[in-house]
């Protein structure tokens, strides 16, 4: 799905028993790009890039493949996340075509070189709170048509005296990939991904969940995946996220989806350690494997349950973080 766009709303309401909460104008009740990103720590994004060519080759001491892997599926949910604000961002920076202080909408407008007309409705439910939905549907089509692709909602943080946090808040959206494939020169892919963040202040824990759904091939049951983030700012972070995948892709007698989950823990200065589980599927017990790296991002402690598993290091002296956690999703 590519090239949509996106945009909110506006109400007044009167906190009782507190302060005030100030009315948010529709521009501001937008959740920013910032508010959804996620961050790890690593010294670029390039370096990142040219590790995963390389990731099946880790020896102690080279570029830990946990914190590739990590690093690699930050940056595939960055771009469906700024993507999707990006959008309504820019939208945001039109005027609307209608606003009554309760609901604004932005177009019809028609792209001519994607064939494609769009609709972003919103709607206030609070003085910081805004229902949104982004419709579109092919040129020329009847408005009967109309799908609603981006459907989200945002709740804009105030300080105690009710004040507007620009830029923070709360709230969630999801892309209906089903939809989206109705549209002209869009991907034929099917299913749908939700996205839930929460960034109250400069200071304030960041939480990212994303779960997502796709129908691969015409399959009857969707792939999942899960991804789940937690940062303070400058401080311990973790993200974790699991998928179906058929660990025995080799065997065309062993067909069935394992889980596989990574969960990944950092500390302030960027050391930190992975812990990876599969389960299910043809699999008689779980595997794992654990690793550590160093501020560097060098492995310096592997091991796991498989006896051909590589190891090296010691978790007592070699790893930042002590004892695993796995995933739970």
């Amino acid at each position: 799905m590519k090239k949509m766009f996106g945009v909110l709303a506006s109400l007044s309401l009167a906190a009782c028993g507190g302060p005030q909460i100030e009315t948010v104008s529709f521009k501001d009740g937008l959740p920013s790009q910032e508010m959804a990103k996620l961050e790890v720590p690593t010294e670029s994004e390039q370096r990142i890039n040219q590790g995963l060519a390389h990731v099946e080759q880790t020896l102690r001491g080279d570029l830990s493949r946990t914190w590739l892997v990590t690093g690699g599926t930050v940056l595939f949910v960055n771009g469906v996340t700024l993507w999707t604000l990006g959008s309504l961002n820019f939208v945001a920076g039109f005027e609307p075509t209608s606003d009554d202080g309760t609901t604004a909408v932005w177009g019809p407008h028609t792209n001519d070189w994607e064939g494609t007309t769009w609709k972003l409705t919103a709607v206030r439910t609070a003085p910081n709170a805004f229902r949104y939905t982004l419709e579109a549907k092919a040129r020329g089509a009847a408005d009967s048509e109309y799908a609603a692709v981006i459907t989200g909602s945002h709740t804009v943080a105030v300080d105690e005296n009710g004040k507007a946090i620009k830029g923070y808040g709360e709230g969630r959206f999801d892309i209906d990939y089903d939809k989206a494939a109705r549209l002209p020169h869009q991907d034929s892919k099917k299913g749908r991904v939700s996205f839930h963040y929460n960034r109250q202040s400069p200071t304030a824990a960041v939480t990212v969940d994303v779960d997502l759904e796709e129908f691969v091939n015409d399959a009857s049951r969707p792939d999942t995946a899960a991804y789940r983030y937690s940062q303070v700012p400058g401080g311990e972070g973790s993200f974790e996220f699991a998928v179906d995948s058929n660990i025995h892709w080799f065997d065309l007698t062993r067909i069935a989806l394992e889980r596989w989950s990574i969960k990944s823990r950092w500390t302030a200065t960027g050391a930190g350690r992975a812990d990876v589980r599969a389960t299910g599927g043809d699999l008689a017990s779980p595997v794992t494997m654990n690793e550590c790296w160093d501020t560097h991002f060098r492995s310096t402690f592997m091991d796991g349950n498989v006896a051909s598993q590589l190891r090296w290091g010691s978790e007592s002296t070699d790893c930042a973080i002590i004892g695993a956690s796995y995933s739970t999703r």
